[in-house]
């Protein structure tokens, strides 16, 4: 019985050298080539400094002849050549090619009385200007931004007033939104 295990564990460790010595032969060794590929997703983000989300409430005041907005004053107040800054819009992107940042706007860029008495406005991002058309304000960019965002100033400019514009609180909505191109 001795020799039989004995027999049978010789030609197992035969069998591995064996094995081992045809493994180790260098004409069935070939080279490996590995190519290692990162995708890195498309980062597109717009984030306000003056609101938590990405929409905004703007609020401004008509003063009467007495220089009273004839309501609680809340907010700017409304005059010709006003320009009101909101904060700042901060851009991540790396993307490379064009994109778009749209603010759409509640009133179709205008201030709105309770009464609906209307004053339009311009928006300013950055060193762009817009005015609205079909309710939104169109800002085109392109190219990356830093790593930690381009900051660009948010701020609406009333160039008149119309006079038939009776005093009071006057509102908008802005919603802001950017997307490739």
């Amino acid at each position: 019985m001795k020799g039989i295990w004995r027999r049978t564990l010789l030609a197992s460790l035969l069998l591995a050298a064996i094995a081992g010595a045809y493994a180790q032969n260098p004409q069935k060794n070939s080279s490996v080539s590995i190519n290692i590929v990162a995708t890195v997703p498309v980062m597109l983000s717009l984030s306000l400094d003056f609101d938590q989300n990405s929409t905004t409430r703007v609020a401004g005041y008509l003063a009467d002849d007495t220089g009273l907005a004839g309501t609680t004053a809340s907010g700017f107040q409304i005059a010709p050549g006003v320009q009101v800054e909101l904060g700042g819009a901060r851009l991540f992107t790396n993307l490379p090619g064009s994109y778009s940042i749209d603010v759409y706007s509640s009133n179709g860029g205008s201030l709105m009385s309770e009464s609906g008495d209307a004053i339009p406005y311009s928006l300013h991002l950055g060193d762009s200007s817009a005015m609205a058309r079909d309710g939104a304000f169109c800002f085109s960019q392109n190219g990356k931004s830093a790593m930690t965002g381009d900051s660009l100033m948010v701020a609406l400019e009333i160039d008149t007033v119309p006079a038939a514009a009776s005093s009071g609180l006057y509102t908008d909505h802005l919603m802001f939104s950017v997307s490739a191109n």
